[in-house]
């Protein structure tokens, strides 16, 4: 007796896998770098402002790198969201060099430049949860919950220019701290998920006949 084999699609199935290693390896130093140039400034405030802000200014350069890189290298994301990180990760360069270059510029002027960084960043961040159904619900949330705060502390800075420079640049430097964090526990998770799968069974039946 001769059997043959049909097989029958069952329900679709979401797997979760890791980014590319090396990604995931860049969130985690790029996160690390922003962590330390801000606990420097927010634990050794002893220097002038403007060395604090210089220091912020490297945080915001890296932050703009990152973006940039990941943009362009993150082809698990839609183009759409690739492209809004590589503008965001260019504007956010190109403001943080203009503030390191011009130090001369006013201590407000360039606390501004700093915040609106972190004013991209922020909706960036939002973006990428609201959008990027490659990663997990937790992580989705993650990057909203720490978009919104970056978005309300540039707010502040801009509204409230009274509070004084170095409660400012602390401000600064905490929202630096916990994008920093926030990218590093991106790095080390590193799940996003994968295109789902059609799992099948398979049957046997006797040639000529049609499956159950």
């Amino acid at each position: 007796m001769r059997l043959q084999v049909y097989t029958c699609p069952r329900e679709r199935q979401m797997s979760e896998k890791k980014a590319p290693a090396w990604l995931r390896a860049l969130d985690i130093v790029f996160g690390s770098i922003g962590i330390v140039l801000s606990l420097s400034v927010l634990l050794y405030p002893k220097p002038t402002i403007l060395t604090l802000i210089f220091v912020l200014s490297i945080a915001a350069l890296v932050v703009g790198i990152a973006r940039i890189i990941i943009g362009a290298s993150a082809k698990y994301l839609p183009d759409g969201l690739r492209a809004i990180n590589v503008g965001a990760g260019i504007l956010a360069l190109v403001i943080a060099l203009v503030a390191m270059s011009f130090p001369q510029l006013a201590v407000q002027v360039l606390i501004y430049l700093l915040s609106l960084v972190l004013l991209v960043h922020g909706i960036a961040r939002i973006v990428t949860g609201g959008f990027a159904r490659v990663f997990p619900s937790w992580l989705r949330g993650l990057h909203v919950v720490v978009g919104l705060l970056t978005i309300a502390s540039s707010v502040v800075i801009f509204l409230f220019p009274g509070f004084g420079f170095l409660t400012l640049v602390f401000m600064l430097a905490i929202m630096f701290l916990v994008n920093g964090a926030a990218r590093i526990i991106s790095g080390i998770t590193g799940i996003r998920r994968s295109e789902p799968s059609r799992l099948r069974n398979t049957y046997f039946a006797k040639a000529g006949e049609q499956p159950i």
